[in-house]
C-alpha cells in the first residue's frame, strides 16, 4: 500500500476514533480480520503476527509509516501495556511500535478562542482562501487571525500555505527540492489546518504542477517516487498515471512501475491495461508482484489472490497469470515480443491453447512433464 493510502487511512482513524490506533490501522487496511483477531484475544494465537494477511515485513512498513505520519501530524504517542501478556509480534522493538497508540496534545486554553466570532470568521474565510487559490484573499485572512489572537496556533501553518500559493505562478526549477518541500513541509501544516479531505484539494494544483515539471521518460529505480506518475497518483489521475508510466522507454523491465502501472489502471476501469501488467510484472519481477499482490485492492482479482495463496502444492508467483488461465479468468491477449522468453510466460500461453482444446494430448503431454503442479490443479477442477 503506498505511503499516501496509509496516512489517508491513519487520517479517517484520527476523524472516527481521534486517535490512531496501529491495530485500527490492520483492520482497516485489511490486514487482520475480526476472526484471526478473536483468536489472538483470547489466547489461541500467541503471536498476532502469524495470522496477519500479507509478509508481517510489510504490515510493520505500513505501520512505520503510520507512525511517521502520526508524528508529523504533531500526535502525542502512548505505549499501551499488553493486556494479560498478549503481543502482537515476537520483536520487542516491532511489538512497541505495533503497540503505540497515538493521540491529540490536550487543547491550550487559547482553543476557547475558536469559537469568537472574530476568530472563528478569520479561520473560516483563511481555509476558504486557500482551497480557492486566492491568495490576496488568504493573506488579508491571515492579517484578521493574528488581529483575533496574536498567538493562535494556525498563524505559522496558514503562513507557509500562503506562501505555496505563490508558487503556483512560475513552474520550479527543481523539482527534486519541490517535492521535497511538499512531502516534508507543506502536506503535513495542509492536513494540520484544513484536514484530510479539503488538504487533497489545497495540495492537487501543487502536485499537477509538480508533474508537469518533470521529464516523464526520466525515471531512477533508486528513487521511484520522483517521477510523475508517482505525482500524479497522489491526485488519483489515474490515465496521466498511465500515460506517465508508458513514457519510460523500458517500463517493462521496472518492477515500480509496473506495479504503479496495473493500479491505475485498475484504480482507472480499465482492466486490460492492468491485467495485462499485472502479467508482466509477475513475469519480470516475482518479489516485486508478491508484494503488489499480498497490498492488491481490486476486489475481483483479490479473491483470486486468496486462493492462489492457499493452493497446495503452492505455485511460483510467475505462474499466477497461467493459473488465472486455467480458472478461467479473461486476460487480455499480450503480444509475443512483449512476453519474456520463459517458462512461466509459456505455460500462459499454453495454457490459452489447452483451454480452447482440452483433448489436445500434445499440451497436456507438456504440462504433465514442465508444470505438473499447476496441470494438477486444473485436472481438479474437473477438467
Amino acid at each position: 500500500m503506498t505511503p499516501d493510502r496509509i496516512q489517508s487511512a491513519v487520517d479517517r482513524l484520527l476523524s472516527r476514533e481521534q486517535c490512531y490506533r496501529p491495530l485500527a490501522l490492520l483492520k482497516l487496511i485489511r490486514r487482520v480480520d475480526s476472526k484471526v483477531l478473536a483468536q489472538w484475544e483470547s489466547g489461541e494465537l500467541k503471536w498476532l503476527e502469524d495470522g496477519l494477511y500479507g509478509h508481517p515485513q510489510a504490515c510493520l512498513d505500513e505501520l512505520r509509516v503510520a507512525a511517521d505520519w502520526a508524528r508529523k501530524l504533531g500526535l502525542e504517542a502512548r505505549l499501551e501495556a499488553a493486556e494479560q501478556g498478549r503481543r502482537l509480534f515476537r520483536s520487542g522493538a516491532d511489538d512497541r511500535l505495533a503497540s503505540t497508540n497515538w493521540h491529540r496534545a490536550a487543547p491550550s486554553a487559547q482553543g476557547d478562542l475558536f469559537f469568537d466570532t472574530g476568530f472563528a470568521q478569520a479561520r473560516s474565510a483563511l481555509n476558504q482562501s486557500l482551497l480557492a487559490a486566492d491568495r490576496e484573499r488568504a493573506e488579508q485572512a491571515l492579517a484578521d487571525l493574528s488581529r483575533a489572537d496574536p498567538g493562535n496556533e494556525a498563524q505559522a501553518d496558514g503562513e507557509r500555505l500562503v506562501e505555496a500559493l505563490g508558487w503556483l505562478e512560475e513552474a520550479p526549477d527543481d523539482p527534486r527540492l519541490r517535492l521535497a518541500v511538499l512531502d516534508e513541509d507543506i502536506q503535513a501544516r495542509a492536513r494540520r489546518l484544513l484536514g484530510a479531505a479539503e488538504s487533497r484539494r489545497f495540495l492537487a494544483p501543487l502536485w499537477r504542477q509538480l508533474a508537469a515539471a518533470m521529464d516523464p521518460a526520466d525515471f531512477d529505480s533508486l528513487e521511484p517516487d520522483r517521477h510523475p506518475s508517482a505525482v500524479l497518483a497522489r491526485v488519483e489521475d489515474w490515465a496521466a498515471v498511465v500515460e506517465a508510466v508508458r513514457a519510460v522507454p523500458d517500463y517493462l523491465n521496472q518492477a515500480q512501475l509496473l506495479g504503479r502501472l496495473a493500479s491505475a489502471a485498475l484504480a482507472a476501469g480499465d482492466r486490460e491495461v492492468g491485467l495485462a501488467a499485472v502479467c508482466q510484472l509477475c513475469w519480470r519481477h516475482p518479489k516485486a508482484a508478491e508484494a503488489w499482490l499480498d497490498a492488491c485492492r481490486d476486489d475481483e482479482l483479490v479473491r483470486r489472490v486468496e486462493v492462489f495463496w492457499d493452493l497446495d502444492p503452492p505455485l511460483a508467483i510467475d505462474l499466477f497469470p497461467a493459473w488465472l488461465v486455467s480458472v478461467a479468468y479473461a486476460l487480455p491477449d499480450i503480444p509475443e515480443q512483449d512476453r519474456p522468453d520463459d517458462e512461466a510466460s509459456e505455460a500462459w500461453t499454453r495454457f490459452r491453447a489447452l483451454r480452447a482444446d482440452p483433448t489436445d494430448l500434445t499440451l497436456r503431454e507438456w504440462f504433465q512433464t514442465r508444470q505438473p503442479a499447476l496441470f494438477s490443479h486444473w485436472l481438479a477442477t474437473g477438467r
